[in-house]
């Protein structure tokens, strides 16, 4: 068994920032102060970082400890739109070298477009064990995200408000929805938002790409 390392890859023409949001747990990189590439800690476990055009960063997590959060761009994840962000705000979701913490854990990543979405967001996973999106997606080398509401069919995302991938149960409550999000919310019409393996399996990279931008009036 490897240990699963995590790039970050701006592939636009302008830098941009990114912020790094660390889950908790027993075992887990939780100490934003420890990854030595967040130059700004906003709390304990959140910080960001500036990346410059086709530039990247890489980590990994050390032996024995879960490295498991989100990424965000340009903006710290938000649950509602703002006037800067109208479109809300997605987000790059994974769990990665889990297997100490808890061996019959998987390892996971994902695209949340729960609260909105305001970036093109790819996945690239290389070099390791197959990922899969359940039985009927059972080698899943990458995935992106679509503008809101034309996500559905597409592996690896959870659609605007869909908090459990085919149902909204749960969402966030704001008092406007995102530019474009469909009302009512569209689940995924299979379990495809998480893209996982056995965390026994790590290895490889898991590479995330900025692409750019959702301009405001995709709709």
């Amino acid at each position: 068994m490897g240990t699963t390392e995590l790039i970050i890859i701006n592939d636009w023409t302008e830098e941009i920032k990114v912020y790094l949001t660390l889950d908790e747990g027993e075992e887990y990189v939780s100490d934003i102060s420890k990854i030595p590439f967040v130059k700004e800690i906003t709390n304990p476990h959140q910080g960001y970082f500036i990346l410059g055009p086709s530039k990247f960063i890489s980590y990994n997590s050390p032996k024995g400890k879960t490295f498991s959060g989100n990424i965000a761009f340009n903006s710290p994840p938000l649950n509602c739109p703002t006037n800067d962000f109208p479109m809300g705000i997605n987000l790059a979701e994974f769990t990665l070298n889990s297997y100490s913490s808890n061996p019959k854990s998987w390892e996971t990543v994902d695209i949340s477009n729960v609260s909105g979405a305001n970036s093109y967001i790819k996945f690239l996973l290389t070099d390791g064990e197959n990922w899969n999106a359940g039985p009927t997606h059972p080698n899943v080398t990458k995935f992106k995200n679509a503008p809101l509401g034309k996500n559905i069919g597409n592996i690896g995302v959870f659609p605007y408000g869909c908090d459990i991938c085919t149902a909204s149960v749960s969402p966030p409550l704001c008092n406007n929805k995102p530019l474009g999000a469909p009302s009512p919310p569209v689940p995924q019409t299979e379990a495809i938002c998480n893209i996982q393996r056995a965390s026994a399996n790590a290895g490889g990279t898991v590479s995330i790409f900025y692409m750019g931008p959702i301009p405001g009036d995709m709709i």
